[in-house]
């Protein structure tokens, strides 16, 4: 997966370890509470009542608990991404699950159909005899199925797998790149400011997966409270409703533009020649794409002459 190569290459950003310092907080603050209701005694409370040095022992082994829980979470975080994409699951949850995402699928082709039929051929929000509200149920209708594989076979069983799949998978229709073959090497090629951004965007969707981690870490105060499973449950839920889907949808929008935009950089790094349209491009596509993977002894095409930088010209 692409998000992999950009968080191996990119690593995390500082602004992650401070999200995700302060979910740690929340969860062992969340923690305290749970202790003082099982035991009826709050545990602040017992170590007012301790010599100093217990009271500073205590003290260093919960600062120690809170370091190392996080740097736990941290370490965790892209093992969970791909659970949460669907990567890993049981066969039998894992067909049930995409036969759903799949219903889905042809339930919004079927609402795109109809509400396009609707609007007519220009498509506007203007368009004369339209239903009310048509048009904007049309565009919540088209983008949502963007973040759907079309291929059946290609699907996984969630909404976050299927945002990133579609995302991988959208440079091969447009440009005939594999973008998972090709990405290292677009990568490079980047510009700083746009690997910033999706350095960013991929340091925002990590924390909104490690608040899923530490959600569902909740469930560990059971035995001395017994909300903490329900509130668990409701804390990873509203994650993953609310938090996970708009870090990763950015995240995967960001994928598909970097290729959109300097997908060109690549013929040029590797001298092949440029497409002259899109029809071309489709087809040489799949040829720069098994040149990257494993090479060619083919003598097409002739490379062209290198790009001389314009401080190196004479």
């Amino acid at each position: 997966m692409l998000s992999r190569f950009v968080d191996a290459v990119a690593g995390r950003l500082a602004a992650e370890w401070l999200a995700v310092g302060t979910q740690g907080l929340v969860f062992w603050s969340g923690g305290l509470a749970a202790l003082t209701w099982g035991t009826g005694q709050s545990p602040l409370g017992w170590l007012q009542d301790r010599p100093p040095g217990t009271r500073i022992v205590s003290g260093v082994a919960a600062l120690l608990a809170v370091v190392l829980s996080g740097a736990a979470v941290h370490r965790l975080t892209p093992a969970v991404l791909p659970l949460l994409e669907g990567y890993g699951w049981p066969a039998r949850l894992h067909r049930a699950m995409t036969a759903r995402q799949d219903a889905r699928r042809r339930r919004l082709r079927t609402d795109w159909t109809r509400l396009h039929r609707a609007l007519g051929e220009d498509g506007g929000p203007g368009s004369a005899g339209a239903p009310p509200g048509a048009y904007d149920a049309f565009v919540r209708t088209d983008a949502a199925l963007r973040r759907v594989p079309a291929a059946p076979d290609r699907q996984l069983p969630t909404w976050i797998g299927n945002t990133m799949r579609s995302a991988e998978l959208r440079p091969y229709d447009k440009y005939g790149l594999d973008a998972v073959k090709c990405w290292p090497h677009l990568w490079l090629l980047l510009p700083a400011e746009t690997r910033t951004q999706l350095t960013t965007a991929r340091a925002t969707l990590d924390s909104a997966v490690s608040a899923f981690i530490w959600s569902a870490a909740f469930v560990l105060w059971t035995p001395w409270a017994w909300w903490a499973a329900p509130v668990a449950l409701a804390a990873a839920a509203g994650v993953h409703r609310c938090a996970l889907r708009a870090p990763c949808a950015a995240f995967a929008d960001l994928l598909e533009a970097a290729f959109d935009l300097h997908r060109f950089a690549l013929y040029d790094a590797l001298r092949w020649p440029a497409p002259r349209d899109p029809a071309q491009e489709r087809r040489e596509g799949p040829r720069v794409t098994a040149y990257l993977w494993r090479g060619s002894g083919d003598p097409a095409p002739v490379f062209t002459a290198p790009t001389v930088p314009p401080e190196d010209r004479p």
